[in-house]
């Protein structure tokens, strides 16, 4: 919303997301959509590898259809031979299992669309705010959370170890979830990707599949931002009537 009042001057905003080396906290950006026109309209998934050119010419049909972009982009995208495009170097950024902090890519991407596109572009990170923030926390998200606490500590009181609570969602139209338990050396240093089915086929945003499916989990409607029309007036010099 930013960005489409105040345009002309913070035209394209790139938008840097949590993930690594998975793109469902970027994809669920997109259900802050009500319309076509609306942010964000580019999201950038970790499962497709990033190509510098299809993404600068999305960039720029966006800008060309509606005059502004936002883009919603994942820390560890990568690039057409599987390595990250943004990941530290330094010993000191690297976690137990050898894992190198990422960060930087929305500054790099805001860098390409300028010297390229010769657009204005700016990055905002939500940084560690993204998982703390009670504010933007979801009810079913809390409540589950909640549960699978509960579940964890009467597990460990009967004696069970080295398992992971899970959450396990019943089929169905209605959304139903429960708990259940998993061995942790089938899930420690594993990942889910993001499926195909829900990332379009150009590899620039999500499917419908996909937000049928993330819709339930942030428990109801986001907040409503008052939108007023557009009216375009023929700009008159102060001697024209």
């Amino acid at each position: 919303m930013d960005t489409e009042a105040i345009y002309t001057t913070d035209t394209v905003k790139i938008i840097e997301t949590m993930g690594r080396d998975t793109g469902w906290i970027t994809a669920s950006t997109a259900l802050a959509t009500e319309n076509e026109d609306d942010g964000p309209h580019l999201i950038c998934l970790p499962e497709r590898p990033f190509v510098a050119q299809k993404f600068l010419d999305d960039v720029q049909s966006v800008y060309k259809r509606i005059g502004r972009v936002v883009i919603c982009v994942c820390e560890g995208l990568k690039d057409e031979n599987g390595e990250f495009l943004m990941a530290s170097e330094a010993a000191l950024d690297k976690d137990a299992f050898g894992h190198k902090q990422l960060g930087g890519v929305g500054d790099y991407l805001v860098k390409l669309v300028a010297s390229n596109l010769k657009i204005k572009a700016r990055c905002d990170r939500p940084g560690t705010i993204q998982r703390v923030s009670m504010l933007s926390a979801s009810k079913v998200d809390v409540e589950e959370a909640y549960g699978v606490g509960q579940v964890a500590v009467s597990k460990a009181i009967d004696g069970e170890t080295d398992k992971m609570v899970t959450l396990v969602r019943r089929p169905g139209e209605e959304y139903m979830c429960e708990t259940g338990l998993v061995e942790l050396e089938k899930v420690a240093l594993r990942r889910k990707a993001v499926p195909d089915p829900f990332i379009n086929k150009e590899s620039k945003f999500v499917t419908s599949e996909f937000r049928e499916y993330a819709r339930p989990l942030i428990g109801g409607p986001l907040p409503k931002y008052t939108r007023l029309r557009k009216k375009m007036l023929e700009k008159r010099l102060p001697h024209q009537t």
